[in-house]
């Protein structure tokens, strides 16, 4: 069975650094993904204008509190004047779909 078996990893980053190079790379990582959300809402939010944005919501707002917290850990290495030492991994499994059920329903006046 292949679900949730690591069926390919990419090393994004492993690198030593200074913090201000490690904050352009975080910077950019997360960005990414933030703006990836907001497509993704956007997406959504084009088919439905009524649709709950707050999963959307969620992540950006996780990932903006995570940058935050890295950001005070860069500050703190760039103010003892120490490096940083990065690593990213992506991880790829391959799992199966969840069941959904998108059959719309109309009623005819008959």
């Amino acid at each position: 069975m292949l679900t949730k078996k690591v069926s390919n990893a990419i090393q994004l980053v492993k690198d030593n650094c200074t913090p201000d190079e490690a904050s352009k790379l975080i910077d950019s990582m997360v960005g990414d993904r933030i703006r990836l959300h907001n497509i993704q809402m956007l997406r959504r939010w084009e088919g439905d204008h009524s649709f709950d944005s707050t999963p959307f919501d969620q992540k950006i707002m996780e990932m903006k509190l995570q940058n935050k917290c890295i950001r005070a850990l860069l500050s703190e290495a760039n103010e003892h004047g120490l490096n940083v030492e990065l690593s990213a991994t992506i991880e790829v499994r391959l799992v199966k779909k969840p069941f959904t059920h998108n059959v719309k329903l109309e009623l005819s006046h008959n």
